[in-house]
């Protein structure tokens, strides 16, 4: 019998192609990782340009178990992603994406949170410095607490309740990835949300570990315009979409929703914060020190939300198309 790897890491060309990052930073990442790289198959997916790219990887896949490059021109950021999961072999399937640099705990988190007894192993994501992959800056920190905090919710003891996962940072038991696929009606847009509602009504145990940590490419540019101005948008279509979204009462508010969801937003990124430095294991006062920084942050990166929030509701088809495409 064929021997299996532990785990199969789907990569998607998207962001890559979109010049956010490259392709042989998130490749060098994995290979400094601590776990037997043995057992790590790389599936990456993207055009055929890339493909060429990618071939010399492939005809020698060395230290990774094995190699598998899947052409898909013209697809989507989760389309790339289902493709690859679809060739996928291991036991445990990770989804990150090329313009990513994985931390070197993050393969051995993913396998032990899940050999522990989790179905589905979430981790957090940082901003890379400005000079290089490494994630120090306490501003870039704040921001991406910002950006990504919203996945860490309180803990009661029993460990961190999760609010979400991104679809750069996550991983799942190969046996679920065959039954739940990212949807791709929405673009690039909103699966990651409506996967893991679908994940948490279906009662997989979703844990969150530290240490799986992954340093995004960033720039304030990326960060306002691409990011938050565009989280605008999918906030105001997941309260529609999802049921279970929390606070429905905002969207009651009617053209005030923006504003208050600007508010809120605002409110919540404080204790998000505290939580998102003790996943990070940041001190206290170092933690407490720059709120006024975090709260000015909080307040441009909301107020872009807002903004994209009234685009949405004035100009909802122009609106839709450059998030859906972006």
């Amino acid at each position: 019998m064929k021997p299996r790897p532990t785990i199969s890491i789907v990569i998607e060309g998207l962001n890559e192609s979109q010049e956010r990052g490259a392709f042989d930073n998130t490749i060098s990442a994995l290979r400094l990782q601590d776990f037997p790289l043995g057992g790590v198959e790389l599936i990456v997916a993207g055009s055929a340009k890339q493909m060429e790219e990618w071939a010399p990887l492939c005809q020698n896949p060395q230290p990774f178990f094995a190699v598998q490059a899947i052409t898909a021109d013209g697809a989507n950021y989760y389309e790339l992603k289902n493709k690859g999961a679809l060739a996928a072999t291991g036991e445990i399937i990770a989804f990150t994406d090329s313009d990513v640099f994985t931390e070197s705990r993050w393969i051995s988190s993913i396998v032990a949170n899940i050999k522990s007894g989790s179905d589905v192993s979430v981790g957090l994501t940082l901003f890379k410095d400005r000079g290089g992959w490494t994630a120090t800056s306490i501003f870039r920190q704040m921001a991406a607490s910002c950006t990504f905090g919203y996945i860490l919710g309180p803990d009661h003891g029993e460990g961190v309740e999760l609010r979400g996962f991104t679809g750069h940072n996550v991983a799942m038991k190969a046996e679920i990835v065959e039954r739940q696929k990212y949807r791709t009606d929405f673009g690039r847009l909103l699966a990651s949300a409506l996967l893991f509602r679908s994940l948490q009504q279906e009662g997989f145990k979703i844990r969150f570990t530290g240490t799986q940590a992954a340093v995004h490419h960033f720039s304030w540019y990326y960060w306002l315009e691409n990011l938050h101005f565009r989280f605008g948008y999918e906030v105001y279509q997941l309260r529609r979409l999802d049921k279970h979204y929390p606070n429905p009462w905002i969207g009651k508010t009617g053209i005030f929703e923006p504003l208050v969801t600007m508010f809120w937003h605002i409110l919540l990124d404080v204790p998000r914060w505290l939580r998102f430095c003790k996943a990070r294991e940041i001190a206290t006062w170092k933690a407490w020190l720059p709120l006024p920084c975090l709260v000015l942050l909080s307040t441009t990166a909301r107020g872009e939300e807002m903004l994209g929030m009234y685009s949405t509701i004035f100009w909802p088809e122009p609106m839709t198309n450059w998030a859906e495409q972006g």
